[in-house]
């Protein structure tokens, strides 16, 4: 399945999780922009680095890193997975209208999206979520520290169901830095929604609040596609 798919939602809307099950459905490489940057800010390189210190802060206090730094570090990575002829699937980004559509001396992802994929490849799935539901669900989430695989709120377990590994609450998951989150989702990224239909790509939307395996057998009949053999 040689697509390029963006799911949007706000913190603990399931973008993660259901990114993870289209990818292993349909055999698209799921990049999370997220945990990438994670990875890059908190290198053992940002101890020197003052851009990546700047960024650190910034990802740390639950406000969007620069966009022309994440814009960068990303392509090439996007690049190098359309060239291998694989379909791609992104969970939140590109978060700001500047990652997702440039200026006018530099375009933006969407428009690389376009190039390697083809504008009728491309579908945007948005989650909607109340914002009660994201404070519950990121309040209560952890994460396995050693591969990364969510937990959802609602779970008593203390090991991770695929490695065992320690779970652990990530940095950002506390009420404080969810609203912040929030409000930089309301504010910078959601205007994206409107710039991507008015670029007649389709937009898909999904209620977000059942159960994650209903939900993603909603987005299974609006996506279409065939399946990964």
């Amino acid at each position: 399945m040689k697509k390029a798919v963006i799911i949007y939602g706000p913190p603990g809307s399931g973008k993660g999780t259901q990114a993870e099950l289209l990818a292993r459905k349909f055999g698209l490489i799921h990049f999370d922009t997220g945990r990438f940057i994670e990875s890059v800010v908190h290198s053992p390189q940002a101890n020197n680095d003052p851009i990546l210190k700047r960024e650190q802060e910034l990802f740390d206090t639950g406000k969007l890193c620069t966009p022309k730094w994440v814009f960068h570090i990303t392509q090439e990575a996007v690049r190098n997975i359309a060239q291998s002829g694989s379909g791609i699937i992104f969970s939140g980004s590109p978060r700001t209208e500047f990652e997702a559509f440039g200026s006018k001396g530099k375009k933006g992802l969407i428009h690389l999206l376009k190039n390697l994929y083809g504008k009728e490849n491309i579908a945007v799935i948005r989650l909607k979520v109340s914002d009660k539901s994201s404070l519950k669900r990121n309040s209560g989430r952890l994460v396995c520290s050693v591969c990364g695989l969510p937990v959802l709120a609602a779970s008593k377990k203390k090991q991770c169901a695929f490695c065992a590994g320690p779970m652990r609450k990530r940095i950002f998951d506390n009420p404080k830095l969810i609203k912040i989150r929030l409000k930089e989702y309301e504010e910078r990224t959601f205007p994206i929604l409107q710039g991507v239909k008015k670029m007649n790509i389709r937009v898909i939307e999904i209620n977000g609040e059942p159960l994650p395996f209903k939900v993603f057998e909603e987005i299974k009949k609006k996506l279409g596609g065939k399946r990964r053999k």
